[in-house]
């Protein structure tokens, strides 16, 4: 199918550009005052922005009630105060100023300077040279939206944002493939669909670096090759209606949406077509050791058995073990399966023609392994963390998690601050324990010191018999006890201090 339009296109767009505000040299933006530059309508505007407890740059719907950012600059630099400047300078550059004048950041790269600047109203922030020429635009840098009139050609990627508050960039991207298909991928895997991609669109024997994707004003989204023939519609042609604008964009949670907003009627944004179909099909939504389950249609992420949520305010930080395993022998833990879970296949071993019930014994008995996918006979031996994880009722896989028994499990639920604290206590009791035992050795030297040392004086007070220095036994003769005792009138006996032998005696302690 050939498309007709295209000279109606260059047309508009050309009559844009003679309409357009410009903006020259010497020109500058401050967060407060005079903050943005807008397109001729007003729709559209180029400028600061409020994100956070500062100010970002970027390109936003000015002409509607909900101002929608739709491109933003250096979007994973911090924002920047209120007394910096955004400042078109003499020379044709485009950069962002401290107070001061200092730390400046350049925030579009082209060769040589521009000699005016223009937001159009078709969402496209551009800077000219002195012919007129287009030396940098806005839409060959797309972030997380796609706008009308856009061309999304190969090796070109879209990002989603972390939030809808926070434009740095996501968890997501949005690829147009050298081999002309558009896709949908976790951020930071490689480009190999059937392993990581988790939607697509396309038409397989297409020319390399051949298709592009575009947007009509009409919301018609298609992709078309170089023979300027549609081989993909993701949604339908229609006659364009005054008043509404669309934006296709790449969402925080993985999903792509077009959207459409009626300002005539100043309402809320309208999601009119998305994919994929599953919003638990965007792979990594759960963070690791995470898995996206549907509760009414609507996303909730739950984490493996004797795990917890590392931060409950963000589903996407995953999931980490809730207790702490002190050895690997096999009796120490069981095997806890999880039904109709699919995860990212990232094993180190594989046993085949198996039993689920072998599975979790062969895990058991391999300190190296921490879970276990089994599926139609094939078990595979995973280390965590696991990633990609979603429940899929339709698929058998079992993951099978290794987690501790009773007596495994040391400090169980308790926060790692807790652990520490209860070892500090327990390392001070000890030392309280030592210490007290010491005490008590001492005093009791003492008093068996002291005891001694008054039996002999008992003795002597009966005579005149002198006691040595040290304390160890003592040897009496015959005459010397008769002369302290008068005589034996007190009759020594076996008592407590001894025996009396005739002829010695021998006292002892």
């Amino acid at each position: 199918m050939q498309i007709l339009f295209f000279p109606f296109l260059l047309l508009s767009a050309v009559f844009t550009q003679q309409v357009q505000s410009v903006v020259k040299p010497g020109s500058f933006l401050t967060p407060t005052t005079n903050s943005s530059w807008p397109s001729p309508s007003g729709l559209y505007a180029f400028g600061f922005y409020k994100q956070g407890s500062g100010y970002a740059v970027g390109i936003f719907l000015a002409g509607i009630s909900q101002k929608t950012v739709v491109w933003t600059a250096d979007r994973d630099k911090p924002p920047v105060p209120a007394d910096f400047k955004l400042n078109f300078t003499r020379d044709g550059k485009l950069v962002l100023q401290s107070a001061q004048g200092v730390d400046q950041t350049r925030l579009a790269s082209f060769p040589g300077g521009a000699s005016s600047a223009s937001m159009l109203d078709t969402g496209n922030f551009v800077l000219l040279n002195s012919t007129n020429q287009t030396v940098w635009q806005s839409f060959d840098y797309p972030t997380d939206t796609f706008l009308p009139t856009q061309n999304l050609s190969h090796g070109q990627v879209l990002y989603s944002s972390l939030s809808d508050t926070n434009k740095s960039t996501g968890l997501f991207r949005l690829l147009m493939q050298e081999d002309g298909w558009l896709s949908l991928y976790p951020a930071g895997t490689p480009y190999a669909p059937l392993e990581y991609g988790y939607w697509g669109a396309g038409l397989s024997g297409q020319k390399k670096n051949d298709v592009v994707l575009q947007l009509e004003d009409d919301g018609h989204l298609y992709l078309l090759n170089g023979a300027h023939a549609i081989i993909a519609n993701m949604t339908s042609a229609g006659n364009p209606i005054k008043g509404v604008v669309y934006r296709l964009t790449i969402d925080p949670d993985g999903m792509l949406r077009l959207y459409s907003y009626d300002t005539n009627q100043n309402g809320n944004w309208t999601v009119t077509w998305s994919a994929p179909d599953n919003k638990c099909y965007p792979k990594g939504l759960c963070g690791f050791n995470g898995y996206c389950a549907l509760n009414d249609l609507e996303v909730i992420c739950k984490c493996l058995p004797e795990f917890e949520s590392v931060n409950v305010e963000d589903r996407s930080s995953g999931c980490q073990r809730n207790f702490t395993a002190e050895s690997c022998e096999s009796d120490r833990y069981t095997m806890e399966p999880v039904l109709n879970t699919v995860w990212e296949n990232d094993n180190y071993s594989i046993i085949i023609s198996t039993t689920q019930d072998n599975c979790g014994e062969a895990c058991l008995q391999d300190c190296n392994c921490e879970a276990a996918l089994f599926k139609d006979g094939v078990c595979t031996k995973q280390r965590l963390p696991l990633r990609f994880g979603r429940r899929d009722q339709s698929d058998t896989t079992v993951t099978l998690i290794k987690v501790g028994t009773s007596t495994t499990i040391v400090d169980r639920n308790l926060p790692k601050e807790t652990k520490k604290e209860l070892r500090l206590d327990i390392l001070i009791v000890s030392v309280s324990l030592l210490a007290f035992a010491l005490v008590v050795l001492v005093i009791s030297g003492i008093a068996v010191y002291r005891n001694r040392v008054w039996s002999y004086k008992v003795i002597a007070n009966h005579g005149n018999t002198v006691l040595g220095e040290d304390v160890a036994p003592k040897s009496f003769t015959y005459a010397q006890l008769e002369k302290v005792t008068g005589g034996f009138k007190e009759e020594l006996g076996r008592g407590a201090f001894g025996t009396v032998y005739k002829g010695a005696i021998c006292v002892g302690f």
